[in-house]
């Protein structure tokens, strides 16, 4: 019996052991919430630039979590562009970040061109920013101040994909209340879209 005793001792370390790593590199993925401060990131795009976060040149930086396909980000084409177009001679950038693997460099590159958006698009190639952030849906949206690079509003746009239907713009009231000077008064809202398509 003591034979069985120290093997069975050792597989169950074992097993202890691997479940602590798993949740270690489960929870270094991010999990970013309001007031957070979050880790810079360049990602060295398509169109041969390279971008960093704490140098995007804005009082406030608008990372969306973006798709080609998704059928919640399609109906934001001209709610979005037009937010971004108002609010960046006021000192705010806005970036879209594709991570989803099924959607390559070259699909996001024309997607980008086809929409006519008015704000630079990302290809996150391999859902690294996707995961330091712990963003888990199309369209999602983190607003950072970039002189301290805290997150200011996590969420959605606004409360309906359908524009006509929409009775809370969430986005451009943080954006209005943060250019004022004034506390958010909604920090946070929750997402709603496609799942981020990380891959195997």
């Amino acid at each position: 019996m003591k034979k069985l005793i120290f093997p069975g001792i050792a597989l169950f370390a074992m097993l202890v052991f691997s479940m602590n790593f798993l949740t270690a590199d489960n929870t270094s993925r991010g999990d970013y919430k309001v007031g957070d401060k979050v880790e810079d990131f360049t990602i060295t795009n398509f169109d041969g630039n390279s971008y960093t976060l704490s140098t995007s040149g804005g009082k406030a930086t608008v990372v969306m979590f973006w798709s080609t396909e998704c059928p919640f980000v399609q109906p934001y084409t001209e709610r979005i562009n037009a937010l971004a177009s108002t609010y960046a001679p006021q000192g705010i950038v806005f970036w879209g970040i594709n991570s989803n693997q099924t959607e390559d460099a070259g699909t996001v590159a024309s997607h980008w061109k086809e929409k006519a958006y008015s704000f630079t698009m990302l290809k996150d190639e391999k859902s690294s920013v996707a995961n330091t952030f712990g963003a888990q849906r199309t369209p999602e949206v983190f607003v950072i101040d970039n002189a301290t690079m805290t997150i200011l509003y996590h969420g959605s746009i606004d409360d309906n994909k359908d524009a006509s239907a929409v009775t809370a713009q969430y986005l451009k009231n943080a954006l209005d209340e943060y250019l004022a000077g004034k506390d958010i008064s909604k920090k946070e809202t929750k997402s709603f879209g496609c799942g981020i398509k990380r891959g195997s």
